[in-house]
């Protein structure tokens, strides 16, 4: 039986370090999957990638997009999987992650500091885009 989840368990979700899946649209109108790391921030999703991805000339051509993020508990004696899962829509914007701040602050929440110097050398002489997705919809529900 699926139900609701809580302010607080959405925001549990949110901070963890799980994988966003974003859909985009081409240009025929058929759906596109791709997995990135995000922040959830001030009711909007970050993510980051590099120019010349395919999902960002999509989002450029067609800003609408959809996100989930998920997580699967253990198999319980039952054989269900509980899940719980935040699905959200609306339009992205492409901003340049100048001196890619953003990158940054998403890469330290899934790497927990574990290599700030790394990911700085990784970032230099990249070109990284900034994705942001105020929702217009969200649904966020799990099954116990």
């Amino acid at each position: 039986m699926m139900r609701r989840l809580s302010e607080d368990e959405i925001n549990d979700l949110l901070v963890r370090d799980v994988v966003a899946r974003i859909a985009t649209i081409d240009a025929s109108g058929y759906p596109h999957v791709t997995p990135l790391w995000f922040l959830w921030s001030a009711g909007a999703f970050y993510l980051t990638s590099d120019v010349g991805r395919p999902h960002l000339a999509r989002l450029h051509a067609n800003p609408r997009a959809g996100l989930v993020i998920d997580v699967e508990g253990e198999r319980r004696a039952d054989g269900e999987r509980p899940n719980s899962q935040v699905r959200a829509v609306g339009d992205a914007s492409l901003i340049a992650d100048a001196g890619g701040a953003w990158s940054r602050r998403i890469w330290d929440k899934y790497d927990a500091g574990n290599g700030g110097q790394d990911w700085a050398e990784r970032l230099r002489d990249r070109h990284r885009m900034l994705i942001r997705i105020v929702p217009s919809q969200i649904v966020a529900v799990a099954s116990d």
